[in-house]
């Protein structure tokens, strides 16, 4: 951990990699499975592609923007199309050259429901960490789907490295 952004890369090519091998482990039919009410694994997993995609595509034009999202595409319902981005994201992440993270980004908001934006600065290395830590907080709402479904899911998915690091994880 002597290269802080070689960690930065790493653990969000890691957490790329965990929600990869959770859905690797899912039937097709648990991939789409929604609960009554609920979001499913599938849309979860989207969502998750879909905020690493804005963030790569920051990286290159300088302007992020979360809420541009492509709802309803391909990866909600065909989990060969999910492992394939998953898998290309995370070489795309763990490939990024360190000097790439400290690139200025302006990161567009929408705040209000009239469609009103915020603008604020930031980095590609602190968005890559916001993006990853967001996929903690969405693995940890497919993880109890998951199980509802069958799968046997290791025990330490879907918990923020905070908790794992101070001993709070699974007992």
């Amino acid at each position: 951990m002597n290269d802080p952004t070689a960690t930065v890369t790493e653990r969000s090519a890691g957490q790329l990699l965990q929600i990869e091998e959770l859905v690797g482990i899912l039937t097709d039919a648990q991939y789409v499975h929604r609960p009554r009410d609920a979001s499913g694994i599938a849309l979860h997993v989207r969502h998750c592609v879909d905020h690493y995609s804005a963030i790569l595509a920051g990286a290159d034009s300088g302007t992020v923007d979360y809420d541009r999202r492509t709802r309803g595409g391909v990866l909600e319902h065909d989990r060969g199309a999910a492992l394939a981005r998953l898998a290309n994201l995370r070489t795309r992440v763990r490939t990024m050259p360190p000097r790439e993270l400290g690139y200025p980004v302006e990161v567009v908001t929408v705040v209000g429901a009239d469609g009103a934006v915020a603008r604020t600065r930031s980095t590609v290395g602190r968005e890559l960490l916001f993006v990853s830590h967001h996929a903690v907080h969405h693995l940890a709402m497919i993880v109890p789907i998951a199980r509802t479904l069958g799968v046997s899911v290791p025990a330490d998915l879907g918990y923020a490295p905070a908790t794992l690091a101070a001993g709070a994880g699974p007992a």
